[in-house]
């Protein structure tokens, strides 16, 4: 069986992808996976500095959203529960997924009952510089029918869309499959757009019109462009080099995406022109994922591991999209230990 990801924890031990995810909920194989340091870094709880970059910018530290602009970060979370943020195109809105948990009752693959404590997750909303949460939509499906046994979901990886009235996440329902689901911010209506499906990372075009996501449903891993028009239409993306692509994030103009490309345990960034199918390689270092455009294009922020941290960096691609290549990137956070799970967001 293809190996998924472990989501919502610390990034464990070795240069090979697996992520805690959502306590013992299975998720994409991704990312490069760092020895936990010793001591284990501590989350910031005051405000600190960072070198300026444009706009604004949300990731995860030890289970908490952070937010990142003017030249400083501070925490907008702490439960140590959350993870995976969202941003709005023009940066005030965070939605991310927090980890539930509720007493119920499990049925054993011996056809066995025990008492389990079950976990799902929420979507969350929230402002960004602060303020009231909402949930945007509960993993708690269906409350005790009797008997004990609640019908949950983990709601993963939301992504605003541009225009900020929809949300798509992956719906992984405890059967097995990881579905694309888009749902309406105002009326809280989800539509899903795949059944039956092993999709994670979706992405939106930034016309609105299209959905990038992973996917593990054939023997090698892929990315597909989902027409939100259509459920359930999707096209494969060409042209990508041999390895197992993961988390792709388009372009302002759309006709890039960049990517992360898992080969021989080494993870690094690419960018494919979906129009020409060309592809440039943007890091070599074989430790850095999770790569994110900002919204002038001009930079992408990612994660990369050193000596077992991981810390939030962006580089200035220059013309590295034609030929060139891309500026040293900039160390924004120093140490503090970033979730590796959880790829950044950045917005105006």
């Amino acid at each position: 069986m293809r190996p998924r990801e472990l989501i919502f924890g610390a990034v464990a031990a070795g240069l090979l992808a697996m992520y805690l995810v959502f306590g013992s909920q299975l998720y994409a194989s991704v990312g490069p996976v760092a020895a936990p340091p010793t001591p284990t870094p501590t989350a910031p709880r005051s405000e600190q500095p960072a070198p300026r970059v444009p706009g604004t910018l949300s990731f995860v530290i030890q289970g908490d959203v952070y937010v990142m602009r003017d030249a400083k970060f501070h925490h907008e979370t702490s439960e140590g529960r959350n993870q995976q943020p969202g941003l709005s195109a023009d940066g005030t809105v965070l939605v991310f997924a927090r980890r539930q948990e509720i007493d119920g009752r499990r049925v054993l693959g011996t056809g066995g009952v025990v008492n389990a404590r079950l976990g799902y997750s929420d979507l969350v909303t929230k402002p960004s510089a602060g303020g009231a949460e909402s949930i945007l939509l509960t993993g708690l499906v269906t409350r005790d029918q009797g008997g004990g046994f609640h019908r949950v979901a983990w709601n993963l990886s939301p992504a605003f869309s541009p225009d900020g009235r929809r949300v798509a996440f992956i719906q992984d329902d405890a059967d097995g499959a990881a579905d694309l689901v888009i749902i309406d911010v105002a009326t809280k209506r989800p539509t899903p757009f795949s059944a039956g499906a092993e999709l994670a990372d979706p992405a939106w075009s930034p016309d609105g019109r299209t959905v990038a996501t992973t996917t593990y449903n054939l023997e090698t891993p892929g990315l597909l462009l989902w027409n939100i028009d259509r459920p359930g239409a999707a096209t494969r993306v060409t042209g990508l080099p041999d390895g197992e692509p993961y988390r792709p994030s388009f372009s302002p103009d759309g006709k890039w995406l960049v990517y992360t490309l898992r080969r021989d345990g080494r993870n690094d960034l690419h960018a494919i022109e979906i129009a020409t199918g060309r592809d440039v390689t943007l890091s070599g270092d074989g430790r850095s994922w999770n790569g994110v455009f900002s919204p002038d294009g001009r930079w992408v922020a990612f994660h990369r591991e050193q000596d077992g941290v991981i810390d939030l960096y962006a580089m200035e691609l220059a013309d590295a999209l034609t030929g060139g290549l891309p500026r040293p990137p900039v160390k924004l956070t120093a140490g503090q230990g970033i979730d590796g799970g959880s790829r950044p967001a950045w917005a105006r």
